[in-house]
């Protein structure tokens, strides 16, 4: 079953022999005996790889819930489904990074000593490949993918803010629409980034006045760069929270306001160690008081 779903999604023999680290033809025997065994034809096989049947698409879906089981039995009997212990690999968009990772790795880190972490930071599309081909033990993105190999669960919306120096916030306090307001130097992340179609298409849909641009794909280079000069940007309000709450940078409520999801990803078919479920609850306890500090200085704006 292993190697079925291997197969399945890699989409081809060859790939899932190297995923699963055994020969090919291994591979393809066992799947010409689980076939056998069903009675049933899961593959079309093509000339550039391999296609599900109906049946295989069926049995997919079936395939997926058995292994997790397996995989939760697997963690029962040991022990592990007790113990916050072991290797944990966590895959972050670099807003979750940059402004939460800060406030809860050191308590997780001490309150649970037996505990490896390993963490990555990426865009949505790199997290999506390493969570489905088991480089990282779940992700947080911004993007929420549809894919069945996929649990997904939305852990919070987050609000986009024009960020700017204090200094230069003062050009736009007395202005009551920014697309009124004197022309903008703006920060913007490349097209390789999703937030960047969602901030072209604020622009010119409310047609603020944007007299330069330039892309940065580092989101703490950016925050530098606008602190320090006199240009804008736009960023997720969870990123920005910590350098808010101390004062060393400004904001402006956007409106028609511009809203973001951050989304749980892990593979449906495995189960997810004590050690990570920890993890993510602090993720969440720490997206919630985020959100509310963020909420509490935006009503002293308005």
């Amino acid at each position: 079953m292993s190697a079925f779903v291997a197969v399945y999604e890699e989409g081809s023999i060859n790939r899932a022999a190297q995923r699963l680290e055994v020969a090919q033809p291994s591979v393809s025997n066992l799947i010409r005996n689980l076939e056998s065994e069903l009675g049933v034809q899961l593959f079309e096989r093509l000339t550039r790889g391999t296609k599900p049947t109906p049946s295989g698409e069926i049995f997919y879906s079936h395939s997926q819930r058995v292994l997790a089981e397996a995989d939760a039995a697997v963690l029962a009997v040991t022990g592990r489904s007790e113990r916050v212990a072991g290797l944990v690999n966590v895959g972050l968009a670099a807003t979750a990074a940059r402004g939460l990772l800060p406030n809860i790795l050191g308590n997780y880190l001490e309150e649970f000593p037996e505990v490896e972490l390993q963490i990555s930071e990426g865009y949505s599309g790199t997290l999506i490949e390493w969570t489905l081909s088991g480089q990282v033990d779940f992700a947080v993105v911004a993007v929420a993918p549809v894919d069945r190999r996929l649990r997904v669960r939305q852990l919070v919306t987050d609000q986009l803010l024009l960020v700017s120096s204090p200094a230069q916030a003062e050009r736009y306090a007395n202005v009551s629409s920014l697309a009124d307001g004197p022309p903008m130097k703006m920060a913007i992340p490349s097209g390789r980034n999703r937030i960047r179609s969602v901030i072209d298409s604020y622009i010119h849909a409310n047609k603020l006045p944007v007299d330069r641009s330039v892309e940065i794909d580092s989101l703490q280079a950016v925050l530098e760069f606008v602190r320090r000069n006199d240009w804008v940007t736009i960023v997720p309000a969870t990123a920005v929270i910590n350098e808010l709450e101390r004062k060393e940078i400004a904001f402006r409520l956007l409106a028609p306001p511009i809203e973001l999801g951050f989304y749980l990803i892990n593979p449906a078919r495995r189960t997810l160690s004590l050690a990570a479920t920890h993890f993510i609850d602090r993720l969440e306890a720490e997206f919630a008081r985020s959100r509310a500090a963020w909420m509490k200085q935006a009503s002293v704006q308005r």
